[in-house]
This record gives C-alpha cells, sequence and structure tokens, in this order.
C-alpha cells in the first residue's frame, strides 16, 4: 500500500426486500422477494479498488455537542461494545439527521457484527465491494439475512463503505456526506436502525462498514 493516504467509498444504496408491490404498507406484505439494488458499483472499480489516490476532503469543522449525543439509557449496554470510533461514526450520523429533523437512528447490535465481518473480510480477502466473494454472503442484504435469527417479512438495507490508509473519523464522514448517494443513505428517513464496524489492521489501514436498516417484523 502506498505512504501516500487515500481513501475510497463506495455505495449500494437500498438493497430491498419486499413484495412485488411497493410496501406502503409493509404489514400486508406476505411473499417476498429481493430487488435489484438501486446503485451497482462499477466493474472497474470493484477490480482496482485502492490504486488511485483521491484528493484529501476539507477536515470536518464541526462536532456534536454532549446533548447532541446518542444517550438513550436503552442504547447503554449496546454501545458498550463498540469501539469509540464505531460510536463516532454513529454520533456523527446522528447529528446530521437531527440537524434536518429527522429521528436519530438506534444502535443495532447484529448491525455492528455484520459490519465488523464484512470490513475484516475486505482487509482479509485484499477487495473492496459491497459484494462479497463469499458464497451467502453475497450482499449487505445476504450478510444481515444469514445473521438474523426471524427473518423479517420486510426489509430495506443500506451500506456505506469507507477506506483510508490511516484511521480518521472525521475524514471518512465527511467523505461520506459529501457524496449524495451515501448521504442519501445517512439522511434517508425510512431508517431506523444502524451498526457500523470498523477493521484496522497493523499499518494502520481502516476499513468502515456501515449498514442502515427498516424492518417490519
Amino acid at each position: 500500500m502506498s505512504s501516500l493516504t487515500i481513501y475510497l467509498a463506495m455505495l449500494m444504496l437500498g438493497s430491498n426486500f419486499s413484495s412485488s408491490t411497493v410496501a406502503q404498507d409493509p404489514t400486508k406484505q406476505q411473499v417476498a422477494k429481493v430487488e435489484q439494488p438501486l446503485t451497482q458499483p462499477k466493474q472497474d472499480q470493484a477490480a482496482q479498488p485502492l490504486q488511485q489516490p483521491v484528493p484529501k476532503p476539507p477536515v470536518l469543522q464541526f462536532a456534536p455537542k454532549p446533548a447532541e449525543m446518542s444517550t438513550s439509557k436503552s442504547q447503554t449496554v449496546v454501545t458498550e461494545s463498540m469501539t469509540d470510533d464505531e460510536k463516532r461514526f454513529v454520533d456523527l450520523i446522528n447529528y446530521e439527521r437531527r440537524r434536518i429533523g429527522l429521528k436519530p437512528l438506534r444502535i443495532d447490535p447484529l448491525l455492528v457484527e455484520v459490519s465488523r465481518g464484512h470490513s475484516k473480510e475486505m482487509a482479509d480477502k485484499d477487495y473492496f465491494d459491497h459484494i462479497s466473494p463469499t458464497p451467502g454472503l453475497r450482499t449487505a442484504l445476504d450478510r444481515y439475512f444469514a445473521a438474523v435469527k426471524r427473518r423479517p417479512s420486510w426489509a430495506l438495507v443500506g451500506e456505506n463503505l469507507f477506506y483510508c490508509s490511516i484511521i480518521d473519523i472525521n475524514r471518512g464522514h465527511t467523505c461520506l456526506m459529501e457524496s449524495v448517494t451515501h448521504r442519501d443513505n445517512i439522511l434517508n428517513p425510512r431508517f431506523e436502525r444502524v451498526g457500523v464496524g470498523i477493521y484496522t489492521n497493523e499499518n494502520g489501514e481502516f476499513w468502515v462498514t456501515q449498514m442502515f436498516l427498516a424492518a417490519t417484523d
């Protein structure tokens, strides 16, 4: 890996698990299918994900105030298992949502676990993509369904990915917010839960997976 600090962020927006009709009323959905993702990674991006340096984005100029952090008592146990960097990403996501009047996302420990697994696999198998080479875990939706104990009748899953040659949470958040498709996941009013999973190797390289979820049991 070059000594240059580089980053790369990609998005699969809203892999949908729903009936063949638009889920206006999820409680009435009985037959479900996987729809095609709205955005597919380009093949050349998947083949050579980390070779082209990208100009450094501006440093994040704001930080959530303590009162704006995730302080719900119901979140205490969940957040204790998260790293400070993972929690920081969630705080920044919820800061952006509150800033425009959206409800903050609740941390889902299952999404944290799945996100960590994908970040580590990307590092271990030397790829950077939403599409995993592992059978049965190909998409974010596959990975969620493989981990959940009871499959919901309807689910909307979004995923943001970020890589940097150094650990830099502010840079990661800034890059994602400056990308329209990534920002759409962060500010999607339909999402209710979030999980962030980070993997850092011995060289300090930094893989981040953010998963977003809305589901009807």
